[in-house]
């Protein structure tokens, strides 16, 4: 089916539902295409190749909205699904008002998908993995596709949407005599081929490795007592990012704050009630862009047509903003922030993240590490654990060191840094003038869906004073 077929099918479905009685309506087709391939060990263990299309179709009728979707672009199908669609008992829905937008959004390939050899170099990059005698076990992934989009609602919006993406997994296990250790990478973002050159990637996997190795040959295991009384600790983007995203991002999300998410994946410390809560110190601002270009979370106009921009969900250590969409919106009296996102045309739009960092400040890491003194730096992290409400949470640290006399000194094994969310964010005393971005895919909602996120941001150094 040509793009003027789908958007034709689009604007009935628009047309027909306002005829219904809808007083809102909107419309979003996709058409996606790609492919993939996998490495264990040097074997293919998966290849993938799609061309999927589909319409989802929301409006509001008497206070209450209607979501589905359809593969099949035939008129009388989506008529009868439209006209199915009856008054049930449930929570009024009233969307904000938007601005309408006409706008095509198109991001450009340096190193075009369509070219790219992607099996070729994967088996490139297995191939000098494999000579490296401590990584034991490697397993690599990369996958290109493109998504073109539409929208179109009862306001006037029209958004056509060009969005090519590059993806690329790695999983190493390094061993040293009896002792692994495990660390996954990923790379890529929104935009050509060059966002996973198999050569930066390969360099980035061996300097994991390398980390890794040095952390089994040269670590310290702290006992209980030493770990209890590590008072100051400089953690990087990697730390700074999943501490942003699991403590303030999810936290944030308007649908978690008023508790429709609450059987599914939990709650939050934010209420109703404590809107502007003190969050962190001064020092800590952090912010959820989508408009970063080439980022994993990309994207200028959210799957409701309204226009993103950054949202400051903390600022100078007051929570500032909630992510919304534009139901949430009209709750609050507010205007939509541009929150509302999918993972594919089948499942409606939730309220999401797409880059969430840490503003960065004005130290170096020497800075950092010279104030904290004495205690640890936390580089990457093996694994996270938070609870329901995103209160309290523990970072297990993959690489970390100890910080004597004002320097960095031997790894640790065993660090983990656990604190309440509140406690964590006080302690940030300075913020470096680093900024880095991990990639990540968020998973939400019920079906389950995924959606990429990048998270990150500075360096920073916290003190917990005990």
């Amino acid at each position: 089916m040509s793009s003027e077929e789908r958007e034709s099918i689009a604007e009935y479905a628009v047309s027909f539902a306002e005829r219904a009685g809808a007083d809102y309506a909107d419309a979003f087709v996709e058409r996606s295409r790609g492919r993939s391939y996998a490495l264990e060990q040097g074997k293919l263990n998966g290849s993938n190749y799609y061309d999927k299309e589909g319409i989802r179709v929301r409006f509001v009728k008497e206070k209450r909205l209607y979501v589905f979707s359809t593969n099949r672009f035939e008129k009388a199908a989506i008529a009868h699904m439209i006209s199915m669609c009856k008054r049930f008992d449930g929570a009024d829905t009233v969307l904000s008002g938007e601005r309408a937008v006409n706008a095509k959004c198109r991001v450009g390939e340096r190193r075009k998908l369509a070219d790219s050899d992607i099996l070729k170099d994967l088996m490139s990059m297995d191939k000098v993995l494999s000579k490296v005698k401590y990584i034991k076990f490697r397993s690599v992934y990369a996958g290109v596709g493109k998504s073109d989009t539409f929208f179109v609602n009862t306001d006037g919006s029209r958004i056509e949407s060009t969005m090519p993406s590059a993806q690329s997994f790695a999983s190493i296990i390094v061993e040293n005599g009896k002792e692994t250790r495990q660390r996954f990478l990923q790379f890529g973002g929104v935009g050509g081929y060059e966002l996973i050159d198999p050569k930066i990637v390969e360099g980035k996997i061996l300097g994991e490795a390398k980390a890794l190795l040095n952390v089994i040959e040269k670590g310290v295991r702290l006992s209980a007592y030493e770990l209890k009384n590590v008072s100051n600790v400089v953690i990087a983007p990697e730390i700074t990012g999943i501490a942003v995203h699991e403590s303030v991002g999810h936290p944030g999300e308007a649908d978690r704050v008023f508790l429709r998410e609450a059987a599914q994946a939990g709650t939050s410390y934010l209420t109703k009630d404590n809107m502007g809560l003190e969050i962190g110190s001064p020092a800590v601002t952090i912010i959820d862009d989508p408009t970063i270009p080439n980022s994993n979370g990309f994207y200028l106009y959210d799957d409701e047509g309204v226009k993103t921009r950054p949202r400051i969900l903390v600022k100078d250590g007051i929570q500032n903003e909630l992510l919304m969409n534009r139901s949430y919106a009209h709750f609050l009296g507010m205007k939509s922030n541009a929150a509302a996102r999918s993972d594919y045309y089948s499942n409606e739009p939730l309220v999401r993240m797409a880059n969430s960092y840490l503003k960065p400040g004005t130290a170096s890491l020497e800075e950092l590490i010279s104030e904290a003194g004495s205690g640890a730096y936390i580089k990457s992290f093996m694994e996270w654990n938070i609870d329901d409400t995103r209160s309290f949470s523990r970072y297990q640290g993959s690489e970390a060191y100890l910080i004597k006399n004002h320097r960095m000194g031997k790894p640790i094994k065993n660090y983990q840094l656990e604190s309440k969310t509140i406690d964590f964010w006080h302690a940030v005393k300075l913020v470096g003038r680093d900024f880095e971005l991990s990639l990540g895919n968020c998973g939400k909602g019920e079906p389950m869906q995924g959606v990429p996120v990048t998270m990150g941001g500075a360096s920073a150094l916290l003190s917990f004073g005990k």
